[in-house]
């Protein structure tokens, strides 16, 4: 699916439609999460997990659309090493969990993003190995990316593209272990070399439905 410079704009407002209207939530969930996920993930989420937000950033190019994916460093714990989008979890001093998108962005690749750019929400997605209530907020820049990468939270920014995303031949299966040592394949995404999966292609796979609908 391609966009013209001329009509990109409106693309623009027409997602921001999309986002105020029914999600397609666990659905488009499911379709980018292993058997195992769907089985420990329950329908609502737990009322005892701990609050999170990550900001989905868009920026017109060319004909597409593109958004910065980060590389987490390798340390020991349940998320070492991938890719996600930056976000956080929402500290007690945020004022609401928008606030704690666009903050944990600026902190960690060092864009800041005005609350107005924010055009909407994905649907609130649970992780149970870290026990996340995670808000996908979705805004949009139509200015340069010119990150400052926090080297704590941040091994490195990978740029990836709507149409890389819905091209069949970066679509996967990603095989993971689990903390007791099982293994279990999923799909996922191929971004540059880079193996996208988990929650951050769950969300992915929710934005790509809605996009669907613009045609």
């Amino acid at each position: 699916m391609k966009y013209t410079q001329g009509i990109i704009h409106d693309w623009e407002n027409k997602l921001k439609d999309l986002l105020e209207s029914e999600l397609p939530g666990r659905f488009a969930h499911d379709l980018m999460s292993s058997q195992h996920r769907q089985d420990v993930t329950p329908i609502k989420i737990p009322t005892t997990a701990r609050k999170a937000a990550v900001l989905i950033l868009l920026k017109e190019s060319g004909d597409t659309w593109m958004f910065p994916l980060i590389k987490r460093p390798s340390y020991d714990g349940v998320h070492s090493g991938q890719m996600a989008f930056p976000g956080g979890k929402m500290d007690d001093t945020d004022e609401d969990i928008i606030y704690t998108a666009l903050r944990e962005c600026e902190e960690e690749v060092g864009i800041k993003v005005d609350r107005s750019q924010v055009i909407g929400r994905l649907s609130d997605l649970y992780i149970p190995p870290s026990n996340m209530h995670v808000v996908p907020v979705v805004a949009t820049y139509h200015e340069e990316f010119d990150y400052t990468i926090d080297e704590y939270e941040v091994d490195q920014v990978v740029e990836a593209t709507i149409d890389q995303l819905q091209d069949p031949g970066n679509h996967t299966e990603y095989k993971f272990k689990t903390p007791k040592g099982q293994i279990y394949k999923t799909p996922s995404f191929e971004v540059d070399g880079h193996t996208v999966w988990g929650a951050t292609a769950m969300m992915l796979s929710e934005l790509l439905m809605i996009i669907e609908k613009l045609d």
